[in-house]
């Protein structure tokens, strides 16, 4: 069973990157647009190809053949996130992977990158993320942006039949990025769906469909179960919806319902035509409906059931050339799940960055048959603040390049020249074997030392959430007034730190450091708590204070 498993894990891993490297050149195209990217108007097989990139300051790129898309990238930054031990290092992931990707992401929707912006916030909380940027904001976000990177938490899994052992991960992982209930069920759906097909072998019947359903209905008791989720997250969720928990919540099951009903009546006749019917009929070719999270399990699932006597390849052909919907997620979505059932790589074609992807596959499984694994190493969270702008996250460190969070990169092949004066686009390679094209200043600028993940620190034991305990300097003294410097002045911290002036209030960061370093004494946190209420968003800045200063306090507490 273990050597099974083992195959149809990194199957699921490589046809996964597979669909979404299919599926990219013919994401939001027409025939015309495709023809002109790789030379025919359909995507039938992995080939070199050309795309803007970065948008209107963006420049024209050359993709190798195999080349993926967002889907892909953050799916290995979850999985780089979760320790040789097990535990999902969710800080990590929310502030150092996610800001860091905004230098060299490819095909993300707005709603994904605006959540990673607004991560980069040292007062922003993986689990207090209620950016609001205009007609884009956190509660609103059901996108499928989560549901296309949680495969990880499943490959690793210890208990494939049990739910509870990865989806309070996958809960975790969604909500980052996704605040509407539709982007995190549509994340633990595909997530149960994956395991049952890893388990089982099998794709699920669309009789059994339905039963997915109780999948959604268990968050609130997942969110019950989690500290941070249920002390932080869901008041201010709750505030900012206008609505509980436990009845958004059941809207959606219904939905799920009630699409997979719609989507059953459909299954006659061909089965290509099948799968058109259903993504057309649920508005899958709308732009309102199209990212959906939760549409976008029912659409890869759908497509994995109807089309799997094709095998994985024919099968992906289909969904990555079903223009107007979204493509190269559900393929890729659709690829996990295919590949979890025939334990087989793509044949002859293969993905960029291949052998890394097979390594992190790998190392997944043995963490799921309990035999650990290697453990990336991040930077010191405690000091690790992102670059103030992503175009500063690439940089030189002595006599190399380096992405800060990630670690050294070795560029290579042309530049691209971009609209934005003295940057450039160029593809590099990092130490650990992921290929990324990276967007950078021509004169490039000093990284930081704690900018970069410090290969001397022995790796915690235990959870990593201890980095942010690290206080060995010596207390200093701070006054009760000091949020009486500067009255008035707006506290919010925007997507770059204000630069500071003389009269500028202390900084999330550094009130934070101070109750550190004061040894926690309870006189100076109640008056940093009682001067945020002053404050317009001292909500917000009050739960990442102390969410600092709880785990920092708990972490003393073991070592002791």
């Amino acid at each position: 069973m273990s050597d099974s498993r083992k195959l149809r894990t990194i199957s699921s891993c490589l046809w996964a990157a597979y669909g979404d490297a299919l599926g990219f050149p013919t994401e939001l195209a027409n025939p015309s647009l495709i023809a002109q990217r790789i030379g025919e108007p359909t995507s039938r097989q992995l080939v070199p190809w050309k795309r803007m990139v970065g948008g209107r300051f963006g420049a024209l790129a050359k993709l190798d053949a195999g080349s993926y898309s967002d889907d892909t990238q953050l799916r290995l930054a979850v999985s780089r996130a979760i320790r040789g031990d097990g535990v999902f290092d969710v800080e990590a992931f929310a502030k150092v992977e996610l800001p860091i990707w905004l230098t060299y992401s490819l095909g993300a929707g707005r709603g994904s990158k605006a959540a990673a912006s607004s991560l980069a916030n040292r007062g922003t909380n993986w689990f207090s993320n209620f950016f609001n940027n205009g007609d884009i904001t956190y509660v609103t976000g059901g996108g499928n942006g989560a549901a296309m990177r949680v495969q990880p938490h499943v490959w690793c899994a210890g208990e494939l039949a049990n739910e509870k052992s990865f989806l309070p991960d996958v809960v975790r992982n969604a909500v980052c990025t996704h605040g509407h209930v539709r982007g995190i069920a549509g994340a633990m759906i595909h997530a149960s769906t994956l395991a049952y097909v890893l388990r089982t072998g099998v794709i699920p019947e669309p009789s059994d469909w339905m039963d997915f359903a109780q999948v959604v209905q268990g968050l609130p008791e997942i969110i019950a179960g989690d500290p941070d989720l249920n002390t932080f997250w869901r008041p201010t969720w709750e505030k900012y919806s206008g609505s509980s928990l436990e009845s958004i919540v059941l809207d959606v099951a219904d939905e799920w319902a009630h699409s997979v009903g719609f989507a059953i009546s459909l299954i006659e006749g061909g089965r290509e035509d099948a799968y058109r019917s259903i993504v057309q009929s649920l508005d899958g070719f709308s732009d309102a409906q199209r990212g959906s999270g939760l549409k976008a399990s029912l659409f890869s699932l759908a497509a994995a059931w109807l089309l799997k006597d094709l095998g994985p390849q024919k099968a992906l052909e289909v969904v990555a050339n079903l223009l107007h919907s979204d493509t190269d997620t559900i393929a890729t979505m659709a690829g996990a799940l295919l590949g979890a059932r025939f334990d087989q790589a793509p044949p002859n074609e293969r993905v960029q960055d291949h052998d890394y992807l097979e390594r992190e596959a790998m190392r997944l499984f043995s963490i799921s048959q309990g035999q650990g694994g290697v453990s990336f190493t991040y930077p010191d969270l405690l000091y690790w603040q992102p670059p103030r702008t992503s175009l500063d996250s690439v940089g030189r460190f002595g006599e190399s390049l380096a992405i800060a969070g990630l670690g050294a990169l070795e560029n290579f092949g042309e530049e691209f020249t971009s609209n934005q004066k003295g940057t450039v686009w160029q593809w590099g390679r990092l130490s650990f074997g992921q290929t990324v094209l990276c967007k950078r200043r021509v004169l490039l600028k000093e990284l930081p030392p704690h900018s970069l993940p410090d290969r001397r620190r022995p790796l915690p034991q235990t959870s990593p959430k201890n980095a942010l305990a690290r206080s060995h300097m010596p207390p200093q003294v701070a006054t009760p007034d000091m949020f009486n410097q500067a009255p008035g002045r707006d506290f919010t911290e925007k997507n770059e730190p204000a630069r500071k002036k003389s009269v500028d209030l202390p900084s999330l960061d550094e009130l934070s450091d101070l109750a550190i370093r004061a040894q926690f004494d309870p006189a100076l946190i109640g008056t940093h708590l009682l001067g945020f209420a002053e404050q317009p968003n001292g909500l917000e800045l009050a739960m990442g204070y102390a969410a600092i200063v709880v785990k920092a306090r708990r972490a003393r507490l073991k070592r002791s």
